[in-house]
């Protein structure tokens, strides 16, 4: 229901795309009233083999003529079930992207941050709304760039994180086993993992044993070899171990791997809707669920996962963001919406000029993202930046 008996009509869809680094493009879309409301959401589809934007034109023609008022209006109205959502990353993308838009336009007709729509919309006291804490996901500076492959060795590791440590991050994360993928020829732990331990041992090296190193394998490995693998990573000092398997497809597995470890199992960063991550928790899959607000259902569904499962598992949920400065926003208002008891994830150092994509620039001092003053999302895509970088286009 809406907070104040807003609705918003949309009658205009646009796209943007800016290009980062390599296969890298941070796409966005923005849908207007053609009355100056205009919401925004990213749609960024990096792991994702087709394009989103004409399933999002395609859901978005079905809005118009519509008040929507809710930001579930656009499954409704498509007759959309939160199965086909669970069982189709591009169209769960398409609506993800689509439900950030409408409530980014409702928050600003009803003159409120998201992060205070939220806590409005469900009855919570605003809290501390400023603030959100991060950590930084080195990885992706580290991947190929335009001109090739960067240095991907434990000292390049070691030095991007004492880089983090420097700018004031406590926790940071990396995906350091680039030679490892299942199934294996051998028992035990696979030969390739040990460039990746390496890396691991030269970051943790760097950044001392106060500071927290996360390990995501980006589900590189099989039962066996991750079992293998758990007792490495808990005498290199690692703070949690990211999807050895896709905990989705898998969770059998997983869930044999979290009996086994000793260190926190995380995951299900594709994962759809507070069924699915509730059922992850219930089930004992996991021990931190990473809901991505361009996958999960955008930030509405990601603040009711995250008030959902806080208020159960204390400590169970940090927000995946390694994509854009729109998505981190969105995540934080959320995140701050159910309160980050856990940092949200930050993607560091993958071009210098990041902040620029947003106006007012976005800000992050101290490993702290400062949430902007205004309605809605409280910045906007620089039409600018998108002229400079990227390119505009419809469908």
């Amino acid at each position: 229901m809406p907070v104040s008996g807003e609705w918003f009509s949309p009658t205009e869809l646009t796209f943007s795309g800016i290009h980062v680094r390599a296969k890298t493009e941070w796409v966005h879309l923005s849908i207007g009233d053609g009355a100056g409301i205009v919401g925004q959401g990213e749609i960024t589809s990096t792991q994702l083999a087709s394009d989103v934007a004409p399933v999002v034109a395609r859901l978005a023609n079905r809005l118009r003529g519509h008040r929507l008022t809710d930001d579930t209006d656009v499954m409704r109205l498509n007759g959309l079930t939160v199965e086909n959502l669970e069982q189709d990353q591009i169209l769960a993308t398409a609506v993800s992207g689509l439900r950030c838009a409408i409530v980014d336009a409702l928050s600003q007709i009803a003159q409120l941050r998201l992060v205070e729509y939220l806590r409005e919309l469900y009855g919570r006291d605003h809290g501390d709304n400023d603030s959100i804490q991060l950590y930084a996901n080195i990885n992706r500076s580290m991947l190929a760039n335009d001109d090739g492959l960067v240095d991907r060795s434990p000292a390049s590791f070691a030095g991007m994180a004492q880089r983090a440590i420097e700018a004031g991050f406590t926790t940071l994360k990396c995906a350091p086993f680039d030679e490892v993928k299942a199934p294996f020829t051998s028992s035990g732990l696979p030969r390739d993992a040990e460039m990746g331990l390496d890396r691991i041992r030269a970051a943790k090296a760097a950044i001392g044993t106060e500071r927290k190193l996360l390990v995501d394998c980006h589900s590189r490995f099989d039962l066996e070899s991750a079992l293998a693998l758990a007792p490495e990573l808990y005498e290199a000092g690692v703070g949690w171990y990211e999807e050895p398997v896709d905990p989705i497809t898998f969770p059998d597995d997983l869930r044999a791997i979290r009996n086994a470890a000793d260190l926190p199992i995380a995951g299900a960063e594709h994962g759809y809707g507070i069924s699915l991550f509730t059922n992850l928790m219930e089930e004992e899959v996991l021990d931190v669920v990473m809901p991505d607000v361009k996958f999960c259902g955008g930030p509405v569904e990601a603040y009711l996962i995250g008030r959902e499962l806080e208020s159960r598992w204390a400590g169970s949920v940090s927000m995946h963001c390694p994509s854009g400065p729109l998505s981190l926003l969105a995540s934080a208002h959320a995140t701050a919406a159910f309160g980050n008891t856990l940092p949200l994830e930050h993607a560091v150092y993958e071009v210098d000029w990041r902040h620029e994509v947003l106006e007012p620039f976005e800000k992050i001092e101290d490993g702290y993202l400062r949430l902007p003053k205004g309605y809605g999302l409280s910045a906007r895509l620089d039409p600018v930046a998108v002229a400079m970088r990227g390119r505009s286009w419809s469908e």
